[in-house]
């Protein structure tokens, strides 16, 4: 019997330390949480920064958006959205090409998240984003970022970008 429950709770452990290496999952687009279960976001500095290239934009510009980090600080996972207010849906759509990341489609959008493709440590990733062609107002990029299994980040904010 003792066997059987050593059995279970290791094919349970190894799926909750197992992660998503190939980039988050679906079910996280509005959240943006990890699903690290027993741990929960750090609270100290964020060691790392997400900064856009301008502060304004429009539907035929789009714009840089870097995911860096401030220190000796790499990092495994993230997931950026550009955000509208509180709305927990992305808007624009990303393009991941030339980093080691992917885009990713949640809910309400086509490529309108970006995550990472493998767990290789990083100290930052570029990607470019485009504004949806029907949106005028203010956004913000928001990232969670995944250091390893016990600690991440959650919440990390851009600075402002109007759509105009």
């Amino acid at each position: 019997m003792l066997n059987v429950y050593l059995v279970i709770v290791g094919a349970l452990a190894a799926t909750q330390v197992a992660g998503f290496p190939g980039g988050a999952p679906r079910s996280a687009c509005a959240s943006m949480a990890p699903i690290h279960m027993l741990f929960g976001a750090q609270e100290d500095a964020v060691p790392f920064t997400l900064t856009i290239s301008s502060t304004q934009a429009n539907s035929v510009s789009p714009i840089t958006v870097t995911l860096q980090s401030t220190g000796e600080a790499d990092f495994r996972g993230y997931m950026i959205q550009a955000r509208s207010g509180t709305n927990t849906t992305g808007i624009g759509s990303f393009s991941a090409e030339g980093s080691q990341g992917k885009t990713m489609d949640c809910p309400g959008g086509t490529a309108n998240a970006v995550t990472h493709s493998s767990r290789m440590r990083r100290k930052n990733e570029t990607f470019l984003w485009t504004p949806p062609a029907d949106f005028k107002g203010q956004v913000t990029m928001k990232a969670t970022v995944v250091v390893g299994f016990r600690t991440f980040y959650t919440d990390l904010i851009s600075a402002p970008i109007t759509i105009v």
